[in-house]
């Protein structure tokens, strides 16, 4: 089978689904908006395919001179961007795929999805919203986008947080866990290094990833916990990000937590890689996270891991087995959840086996593909 792909950019956490179609003898053309600065091409280089020279004219006027104070103007090309629609033609042309999984509704995507029924190519979306979720809109624009692109879709998330009570099931979302390659088992793994209790997280420094939050929780047990540890990798690559970690530095400093708290910025992927390794605890505190993966990346090092209930991916963690998941914004509960785990260094242990285990069992392709198969009889039977 021929897989094509249409994203705004290439991440990283693709590469299990690309290894996973090429080892099960499929071929893949990931095309992409533009090139991510820091990611890992070991199994594909994605082909750019970029914008229309009028749309990269919009795009600064927009960013440099109406919206310039605004730190999410960058962002503006992922809705409203749209393609050389002749370059994008061609490789659909050349490759002729078997299907074409687009992200997200956006106007790249409704020019994709244009071409794909041109050329009477299966296609479906790629989204982060839930299977269950709020109900969809209904006013005009909703409905003509809805109309405009793939009505089907996958998602690696099932529900916001863990709770479906009062939510509505998508008849049209597949779920698609995002997929993890073991990396490091429980019998390789060496707990509490140094005599310390080592807790990671990453996220971009900025406001919405909640750092203030971990280190007040954090800050909270050091009295109980001297051997605790915190280190916190993340993303300094413009002013906004810049002026948040000025605000961590300081307050760390502030109040005394420099021997306990560790900042680290743009770390490439085998950097990460050894923060997981030495890892005894991950957390992953953000605020209105509609999909993360760094989470089920720790399990798969035998970290146990704590997020929040505003995260797509919460339900990636099985409470009281790899993990827990506190409240939103909640520091009491935290620093409640992170007690639970570093306060029995056996019961911490057997966490990471299991979060191990749950990767090997229930983040393989084996569950992406039969996802996309299902989408695949649904056009069938529709044909």
């Amino acid at each position: 089978m021929r897989v094509m792909y249409m994203s705004h950019r290439y991440h990283t956490n693709q590469n299990a689904i690309v290894k996973g179609w090429q080892e099960h003898g499929d071929e893949v053309l990931f095309c992409s908006q533009y090139a991510g600065k820091i990611e890992d091409y070991t199994n594909i280089r994605p082909v750019v395919i970029g914008y229309s020279r009028l749309y990269r004219m919009i795009d600064y006027v927009y960013v440099h001179i109406l919206a310039r104070h605004n730190p999410a103007a960058i962002d503006l090309k992922i809705k409203c961007g749209f393609p050389p629609i002749f370059r994008l033609a061609r490789q659909m042309k050349e490759f002729r795929p078997d299907i074409v999984i687009m992200r997200e509704r956006s106007l790249y995507s409704i020019c994709t999805n244009a071409l794909c029924k041109h050329y009477h190519i299966p296609a479906c979306l790629y989204m982060m919203n839930p299977v269950w979720g709020e109900a969809p809109k209904t006013d005009l624009p909703h409905r003509i986008v809805r109309k405009l692109t793939p009505a089907l879709r996958l998602t690696p998330s099932m529900v916001i947080g863990t709770e479906t009570k009062g939510k509505v099931r998508d008849k049209n979302a597949f779920f698609a866990p995002y997929l993890m390659e073991p990396q490091v088992s429980p019998e390789e793994k060496e707990y509490f290094q140094g005599g310390k209790i080592h807790i990671f997280a990453v996220g971009k420094y900025q406001e919405r990833k909640n750092h203030f939050l971990l280190i007040q929780a954090v800050e909270s047990l050091i009295d109980k916990y001297p051997d605790i540890r915190l280190n916190i990798a993340g993303e300094l690559s413009n002013d906004f990000h810049k002026e948040y970690y000025g605000r961590v530095k300081k307050y760390l400093r502030e109040h005394s937590l420099e021997g306990t708290v560790s900042l680290y910025t743009n770390l490439n992927q085998k950097q990460i890689q050894e923060e997981y390794k030495k890892a005894d605890l991950f957390v992953i505190p953000s605020t209105g996270e509609p999909g993360a993966v760094s989470h089920l990346e720790a399990m798969a090092f035998s970290v146990p891991a704590i997020g929040g209930t505003d995260n797509g991916t919460a339900s990636y963690i099985i409470p009281g087995e790899t993990g827990y998941i506190f409240q939103d914004k909640s520091v009491e509960d935290l620093s409640r959840k992170i007690e639970l785990v570093i306060s029995d260094k056996e019961k911490l242990t057997a966490m990471g086996r299991k979060a191990y285990e749950h990767v090997k069992k229930d983040f393989q392709f084996d569950k992406y593909y039969a996802s996309v198969m299902k989408i695949l009889e649904r056009y069938e039977r529709r044909d």
